[in-house]
């Protein structure tokens, strides 16, 4: 058997704002509501082949999401429903929709190295780039993740930033108004290479869209990146798509299923 091991936000799955930013040529349907607002959409053909591949492989769904946010995609609980998913950058597997506590007790134990997510926002709050934040959300103990203007990108040292975070064994993503600051023993390939080792399989496809998606997609074989992808800007040599938006996750699905990773 094979694994398909793939990133969720902005490559599988769409918000409202990237369906307006990238018009999909073909139909699609909502997959997470929240009080009555449609929040997420995938597209039908995406859909399909996700289930075909489903039905004789792995796939296994790997996102920053928390657990919670995750199970709001009603997709992964009522028609397509993985063995394994992973959570949280890769800090929370789940198995048959239940926390895999041996993983969860190891990263507990990881996490005993690094600063803890309130040292590292007290370490934060020393420098400049503090003061655009405009929040902060935690996803405790394992990260958090600042609220800034999306345009403050253009107007600050963003490497400086990331070589401060890296020098505290830390990483950073930085997503439009979202700027992850995660330690770095979370890491979704990480979590993937424990599944697929679990399992006995070592062949594993892979596709994401950001930084945090980058061991994910070039661990892959091969790993496959939607054009659109904020990874590209830093690594514009990776494997993807001639297709954005939504309609990037119908080639990566389209590609996987038919195992077609050469461009025409």
């Amino acid at each position: 058997m094979k694994v398909f091991a793939s990133d969720l936000d902005r490559t599988l799955i769409y918000s409202k704002r990237m369906i307006e930013q990238y018009s999909p040529r073909g139909p699609y349907e909502v997959i997470e509501k929240l009080e009555n607002r449609d929040l997420s959409f995938i597209s039908k053909e995406a859909k399909r082949n996700l289930e075909e591949w489903a039905y004789n492989q792995y796939f296994i769904p790997v996102t920053t999401r928390t657990t919670e946010q995750y199970k709001r995609i009603q997709l992964f609980h009522e028609e397509i429903k993985p063995t394994y998913a992973i959570t949280c950058n890769g800090a929370v597997i789940l198995k048959d929709g239940e926390v895999l506590e041996e993983w969860t007790s190891r990263i507990h134990n990881d996490l005993r190295h690094y600063f803890s997510v309130t040292e590292m926002e007290k370490e934060l709050k020393t420098i400049s780039f503090y003061s655009h934040v405009q929040r902060i959300r935690k996803v405790d103990p394992y990260f958090f993740y600042c609220i800034v203007d999306p345009h403050l990108k253009e107007s600050i040292d963003v490497r400086a930033l990331i070589n401060w975070t890296e020098a505290r064994n830390w990483q950073l993503s930085w997503q439009g108004k979202k700027v992850y600051f995660i330690p770095g023993c979370i890491d979704k390939w990480r979590a993937v290479k424990f599944i697929t080792g679990e399992l006995g399989i070592s062949e594993v496809y892979t596709a994401g869209d950001s930084s945090l998606d980058l061991n994910l997609i070039i661990n892959g074989q091969p790993g496959i990146v939607p054009s659109h992808g904020e990874v590209l800007d830093a690594y514009p040599d990776l494997f993807s798509t001639d297709s954005h938006g939504m309609d990037a996750s119908e080639e990566i699905t389209s590609r996987i299923l038919n195992l077609s990773f050469y461009f025409t």
